[in-house]
């Protein structure tokens, strides 16, 4: 069956091979397409136990309808009967003999997800489903780049083995053959399938559908992929013409060149985008963006600061800068020790990034982003989390991604949320003083109107998440739900109807004023903080408890 691209694009051959080109024009944030009947949408391997097998809704202790393990299996996990249904039509009836012989050999109940996804596919394929066939043996067959792959010893020893694997639960190993189709089986599944993995809501596993595999990649994409259940969807992250090729980025293409080129190594392909070939870095990028405009509803809305960034070149060269993640990436990423001594050889090697001001180049941003992780695990130093979630989403997030609505953006807006609640707590019942030695934070959140902060800062990102996301999206969902909880609260009246007025219209005179007086100055005074205490927990003058 020949590939059928959805309506609005359509298939063409570019410089980087097979397509998918703009129909007509869309819209920042406006959907292009949905994928509701995938190939493969299945969870990470231990999360079978933990996610619903067929609709990929997260199971929660908290759950009032807790999720029901298969009776043949018991590797696998649903919602209800009719997800058990839909599963066990579709390849469960197959992949259930798979796991039942996988427990009397090895006493396992999970597979690594690419064996996994292997053994669907093999098994499919043997009940002769069409289009699988079609997919991975037909004329227009997905890509596997088998050759390149081989290139790789070590990568293409895990491959040879995991293949195996999937040929040898699924009863498929006859011969060299059948193991050299398993092979190609794995190839193709490694080179189109996408990561669904979202931390935040616990989301995981890949997703394969073979028209959003047409998707070609850029490191300066127009468009982005959102997961939600079953379902993908690509929409537009800037504005798409009529007739350009609509593209998205594989990787997290705010790293570096050398960071970005390893990560698309396993891709077997040189990426070509005017990001790579110009050597641009994400300040250039930003201030080349066209969606800068819509910055002005949100946390760094002085849109004179993204075009000009208030950065030193003359400080750190681009080949500097480079050799400065490589030096942070090798020394100290895989290290496991002390969280605090690994931050501080990290500021060591990131200090000239800092001298230069250049707050939104890798691996500065993940440096503080670390260590504020760490603070929100110390009952001592849990409030100094917040200066530093405020700073990454003003100074290091809207230059790494300019676009307001993608997902990182609203998750970091939301994490200021989160802090502010918990501090809030703490300034109202005195702790506060007690908990945290650092009178400037002290002071700014004790003048500081929390709620009102909160509750703009809600709006801001349920605005740009429901752009950006599905509307089911459990980040917005929790963030509806907080603010129904917050505008509910009695003697608020005129401060809520002044951020309400604000949120509808950004320009509403008397709402913007109350914005800009009683949370953005607010935010920004304690993102403020953040330099000296990088410098003087970092710099090691601040002694950090280590639990």
């Amino acid at each position: 069956m020949p590939l059928s691209p959805p309506p609005g694009t359509r298939i063409s051959s570019g410089t980087n091979g097979r397509c998918l080109v703009a129909t007509q024009t869309y819209n920042p944030g406006s959907v292009i397409a949905t994928f509701p009947s995938p190939i493969l949408a299945l969870p990470d391997g231990p999360g079978a136990k933990t996610t619903c097998n067929w609709c990929l809704r997260v199971g929660s202790p908290n759950d009032s309808t807790k999720l029901k393990a298969c009776t043949g299996c018991k590797a696998t996990v649903y919602c209800d009967a009719n997800c058990q249904r839909a599963h066990w039509k579709a390849i469960h009836k197959a992949e259930c003999k798979v796991f039942n012989n996988l427990q009397k050999e090895l006493g396992k109940d999970w597979l690594p997800t690419p064996v996994r996804a292997t053994a669907q596919i093999l098994l499919l394929l043997k009940a002769g489903n069409g289009a699988v066939a079609d997919a991975f043996e037909g004329n227009d067959k997905l890509e596997g780049n088998v050759e390149g792959f081989k290139t790789d010893a070590k990568v293409w020893q895990d491959f040879e083995l995991m293949a195996t694997a999937a040929a040898v639960y699924t009863g498929s190993l006859q011969n060299e053959q059948a193991l050299n189709a398993a092979k190609d089986v794995l190839c193709q599944v490694q080179t189109n399938a996408f990561n669904r993995l979202d931390a935040d809501t616990g989301s995981s596993g890949i997703f394969l559908d073979r028209n959003l595999a047409m998707v070609n990649h850029s490191c300066v994409p127009n468009a982005f992929v959102g997961f939600n259940k079953r379902t993908a969807t690509l929409r537009a992250g800037r504005q798409i013409e009529e007739g350009d090729e609509i593209t998205i980025s594989y990787i997290d293409n705010s790293l570096p060149g050398v960071a970005r080129h390893e990560a698309l190594r396993l891709y077997h392909f040189q990426c070509a985008c005017p990001r790579c070939a110009d050597k641009l870095d994400v300040y250039e990028v930003c201030q080349a963006s066209p969606v800068i405009p819509l910055n002005s509803f949100s946390l760094q809305p002085d849109l004179e600061k993204l075009r000009n960034p208030p950065i030193d070149r003359s400080k750190v060269s681009k080949e500097e800068a480079e050799a400065i993640y490589v030096e942070w990436y090798e020394k100290t990423n895989s290290r496991t020790d002390d969280a605090i001594d690994i931050a501080r050889d990290r500021w060591k090697i990131v200090k000239p990034l800092v001298e230069a001001k250049m707050w939104a180049v890798e691996p500065l941003p993940t440096t503080i982003l670390h260590l504020c992780n760490f603070f929100q695990t110390s009952y001592k130093w849990v409030v100094y989390a917040l200066p530093l979630t405020c700073f990454l989403a003003t100074e290091c997030d809207p230059f790494k991604l300019p676009t307001p609505f993608e997902a990182w953006r609203v998750k970091g807006l939301l994490s200021v949320v989160k802090l502010l609640a918990y501090t809030g707590e703490l300034t109202s019942s005195g702790e506060l003083a007690k908990r945290c030695p650092h009178e400037g934070i002290v002071g700014a959140l004790a003048l500081a109107d929390q709620v009102t902060m909160c509750q703009a800062l809600l709006h801001l990102g349920i605005h740009h998440g429901s752009i950006g996301a599905d509307e089911n999206w459990q980040v917005l969902v929790d963030a509806r739900a907080m603010l129904k909880d917050l505008e509910s609260l009695p003697g608020r009246k005129k401060e809520s109807e002044l951020i309400q007025a604000w949120a509808k219209d950004p320009e509403h005179p008397e709402g913007r004023t109350f914005f800009e007086e009683e949370v953005l100055k607010s935010v920004r005074e304690l993102a403020s903080f953040t330099p000296e205490i990088l410098d003087a927990v970092l710099g090691g003058s601040l002694e950090v408890a280590r639990h």
